[in-house]
């Protein structure tokens, strides 16, 4: 009998001994790979997704002892409600994360990419009739902006200096309004429109310049963003 008790405690140690001299396990490849399965905004809405719907879950059972009388402990309901609260919280971090990525998926396919800035038409000294327009440029502005109502352009005229600065205002502000006139009768809005006069360019006193007689547009649009009403 005296034997017997003396084995035991020597398993025991040898147990002990064998436990302690096996190296531990090496876990942080283990642990790069599960962050990078969580990496970036697809990765962070999986993972919301996947606490809410465990916190969900949990909330669920507390409701289910709730309504069969099977709590027992009066803590329990307040645990289910924190519960809940987790779950929606987690719900509405994940459908942010998943707006995130797909405004980084989507963006580059949206309009941003035909944003432009073209001169469109010429006149001749002291007229506000174009002698050049470029009708295909003013037509594709013009379904353009009536197809991307978010979208706004800006019409910018100008003078050279042959005649008087006032005169001269007066006449860039009339080629302006030509140009939108146009853009307007090829389906731009008039909200969507910034008309600029700016009279008279830089430059010598009467001298007459082309590059200074014409009008330009410059299209915009605000930022590409997926779920713009989450908050």
């Amino acid at each position: 009998m005296k034997k017997q008790h003396l084995y035991l405690p020597l398993a025991a140690l040898a147990l002990a001994l064998t436990a302690c001299s096996t190296p531990k396990m090496d876990s942080s490849d283990l642990k790069a790979e599960i962050d990078t399965a969580r990496a970036g905004h697809y990765g962070q809405a999986m993972l919301h997704e996947e606490m809410s719907e465990e916190a969900l879950e949990d909330a669920n059972k507390v409701l289910s002892h709730i309504e069969k009388d099977w709590y027992w402990n009066i803590n329990e309901k307040q645990k289910g409600l924190d519960a809940a609260k987790s779950a929606a919280e987690h719900r509405i971090a994940s459908e942010k994360e998943m707006c995130l990525w797909l405004t980084e998926v989507h963006s580059q396919n949206h309009h941003m990419e035909e944003a432009l800035h073209e001169t469109v038409a010429y006149f001749k000294s002291g007229s506000a009739v174009p002698f050049k327009v470029k009708d295909n440029a003013i037509q594709h502005i013009g379904h353009w902006l009536h197809h991307h109502p978010d979208a706004t352009a800006t019409v910018t005229a100008s003078a050279d200096t042959v005649g008087k600065p006032a005169a001269n205002q007066a006449l860039s502000e009339r080629r302006a309004k030509a140009v939108a006139d146009r853009l307007i009768g090829k389906g731009a809005r008039p909200s969507q429109l910034d008309v600029k006069a700016i009279g008279e360019a830089s430059g010598p006193d009467n001298t007459p310049n082309q590059e200074h007689r014409v009008a330009i547009v410059i299209t915009s649009h605000p930022e590409y963003i997926d779920c713009p009403n989450l908050k």
